[in-house]
């Protein structure tokens, strides 16, 4: 757990395209944060039984048995759910989205609500310096389940899900044992310079930088921007369309408050020399889900004990209990400097100048990147090509990004 946040604690995969071929189709997609209905229902409730989340639910009223009422006075959509309104004209499918939340009383909305209240200082510190639309604060309700341990084999981690590539081209730790994506303060501040990034080169298409993040920017600039285009990615838009307007538009306490008494007393770890990770499942007691759920950005298997002093870990104290059970390792030296805080990594924004934006072009028949690149003068085939990483064939109703200099 990070002392550098109140709580606690795609760069997209480019791939160069040298063309020849006159007619080119979509490269391989890159790994995604977008789930169906029922693959984010399971990994949700899976969040939720989560060892942060159920010490919370045992010390803290959070409404369980009330259905949320709705609020007298509720905020306008802003761009991102503008745009979003589309996705909910299928009705069949946004009812299955509000059964979802309002199950059992509303459940996993209250739920949903109690996750948000443990990062809601750290995201909406981050909101204010930005000009994004403010319902993409949501992107890690749908993404990772407010999960900051979440993690797909490295290459996606952290509570936005965050690319590795993306993380380490912005000078945040990733050496082996420690991965800062899981610092949620870190991890929302890359979110935000991606973000950024995917905005000035959709400035106008809130909803095409939303899917540019979750399905990376080659799937972006060929979606058509409508429903219909891909099912799994449509129902995964109506679910965030009724997520970012059910938290706003119900009446759902400010749980913040609530999280830093409970947070209050949890204990902080301390040892001396360093930790084997199996020594503390096995001979401690400690479930190994305890570890990554408690300091997600340790992914070694070996810490020295400088480092988690530096990180400030706490837990609760039946937790701490097991974790001091024994005696300590020996000491052992340790070259690992204190971690710099968010605004020396995650906290800059990455260097990035934006050489162009997009102007969208739908493929029709009789279409080629070479007689597109003619209507579009300044481009070429080859870089229509590589922005939007082609490598055969190129489809009726795709949608192209033609760059625009400044």
């Amino acid at each position: 757990m990070s002392s550098k946040t109140p709580n606690y604690c795609s760069a997209y995969a480019r791939a160069t395209a040298v063309c020849s071929l006159l007619w080119f189709t979509s490269a391989a997609g890159t790994a995604r944060a977008q789930m169906n209905l029922e693959t984010w229902k399971q990994t949700f409730d899976q969040r939720c039984n989560l060892d942060d989340l159920t010490a919370f639910e045992a010390e803290a009223d959070i409404g369980y048995g009330s259905m949320p009422g709705l609020k007298q006075a509720v905020p306008a959509l802003d761009a991102l759910e503008a745009a979003l309104q589309p996705w909910g004209e299928n009705r069949e499918r946004e009812n299955q989205c509000m059964q979802l939340l309002l199950a059992e009383q509303g459940k996993r909305l209250l739920q949903l609500n109690a996750l948000h209240g443990l990062h809601r200082s750290v995201i909406d510190e981050a909101w204010s310096a930005t000009a994004l639309p403010s319902s993409f604060r949501w992107i890690p309700a749908l993404s990772t389940a407010w999960n900051q341990s979440a993690h797909a084999d490295q290459r996606r981690t952290g509570l936005w899900w965050n690319d590795r590539n993306h993380a380490s081209e912005s000078g945040v730790i990733l050496d082996g044992g420690i991965d800062e994506r899981g610092i949620p303060e870190i991890s929302t501040a890359l979110a935000i310079a991606q973000l950024e990034k995917f905005q000035r080169r959709f400035p106008n298409d809130p909803h095409r930088v939303l899917v540019a993040y979750v399905k990376g920017m080659a799937f972006a600039t060929r979606w058509s921007g409508k429903p219909g285009y891909d099912d799994e990615l449509d129902e995964w838009l109506a679910l965030y369309k009724v997520i970012s307007r059910m938290m706003v538009n119900t009446d759902l306490p400010n749980l913040e408050l609530d999280w830093i008494e409970v947070l209050s007393n949890w204990e902080r770890v301390t040892c001396n020399g360093e930790i084997a990770r199996n020594e503390w499942v096995e001979q401690r007691g400690l479930p190994s889900g305890v570890l990554s759920q408690f300091l997600p950005w340790w992914t070694g298997s070996v810490l020295p004990c400088a480092v988690i002093d530096s990180y400030n870990v706490v837990m609760p104290a039946s937790y701490v209990s097991r974790w001091n059970a024994d005696s300590p390792s020996p000491e052992v030296a340790t070259n690992r400097t204190t971690p710099p805080d968010a605004s020396s990594t995650g906290g800059q924004s990455e260097d990035y100048t934006v050489a162009y934006t997009c102007q969208l072009h739908e493929v029709k028949a009789g279409d080629t990147l070479w007689n597109i690149s003619k209507r579009y003068p300044g481009t070429t085939p080859e870089w229509i090509a590589e922005i939007n990483e082609i490598t055969d064939y190129i489809r009726i109703g795709d949608v192209l990004c033609i760059p625009i200099q400044p």
